[in-house]
């Protein structure tokens, strides 16, 4: 089998020259967000280099966020993360938009539900009449977000809307002239139960980043609750503050 070789007759060094070899796969688009790399071995084979050279070419990556590591499973190219700022309003189409991503929606359902108390209480609602929407946010066609949106039972116009395009937050202004202006943020964490883990395409008990959100107008009077089961892997909520 005819082996790969590394130069040992230039000014770089093997671990150098290996280093410069895996991040040109992953800037020319060999391997992939997500995909394993070679292993360790196989590379020592392929290179005719020891391991430890091997190991400290990876590291380097690693060090530097071309790479990730997973026990157990091997090396992987780490995959693009979506930064949400608190500065986007919580808009998923609008942070997405601003770093050059595709946002898409995949609607679950959207439905008249009768229960949670709780929420219905905190929307100032006389009865637990609800509208839930439910969501998968995906950014570049990767499922990151769970939404789960709960509105009083009068925006009923949302049953019959295309949820799939577009930002909500535009929607119900467009539609109700109530303007969106405050956001209080709650966090938790949520482990996947073997829905979201189907939705999400991670394991199940996959750590979520769980984000309950009240949106309410300029008086402070609540729109809607908003809740999301983030995969943090792929995409990061910022939450900045000054003195």
């Amino acid at each position: 089998m005819t082996k790969n070789k590394i130069k040992q007759m230039v000014p770089l060094t093997l671990h150098e020259q290996l280093y410069a070899t895996i991040k040109e796969q992953i800037l020319n688009g060999h391997y992939q967000p997500g995909d394993r790399i070679t292993s360790e071995l196989q590379l020592c084979a392929e290179y005719n280099i020891s391991r430890v050279t091997v190991r400290s070419a990876i590291q380097q990556l690693v060090n530097e966020g071309y790479l990730i590591r997973r026990h157990g499973k091997g090396t992987f190219v780490k995959e693009t993360e979506t930064i949400e700022s608190v500065f986007t309003s919580g808009s998923f189409t609008d942070t997405c938009l601003r770093m050059n991503a595709r946002p898409s929606t995949k609607i679950i359902s959207c439905q008249m539900i009768d229960g949670e108390k709780m929420i219905a209480e905190r929307l100032g609602c006389s009865d637990n009449n609800l509208i839930l929407i439910k969501r998968v946010r995906l950014v570049n066609d990767v499922p990151n977000i769970i939404e789960l949106d709960y509105f009083p039972s009068s925006y009923d116009f949302l049953l019959k809307e295309d949820l799939s395009n577009g930002s909500l937050l535009k929607l119900i202004s467009a539609r109700t002239g109530i303007i969106p202006r405050r956001f209080e943020d709650q966090f938790r964490i949520f482990m996947a139960n073997k829905e979201f883990a189907r939705l999400l395409s991670c394991p199940r008990n996959t750590p979520l980043l769980e984000v309950t959100q009240q949106v309410s107008d300029s008086e402070e009077r609540p729109i809607y609750i908003n809740k999301q089961y983030i995969l943090t892997s792929k995409y990061v909520y910022v939450v900045r503050s000054s003195k």
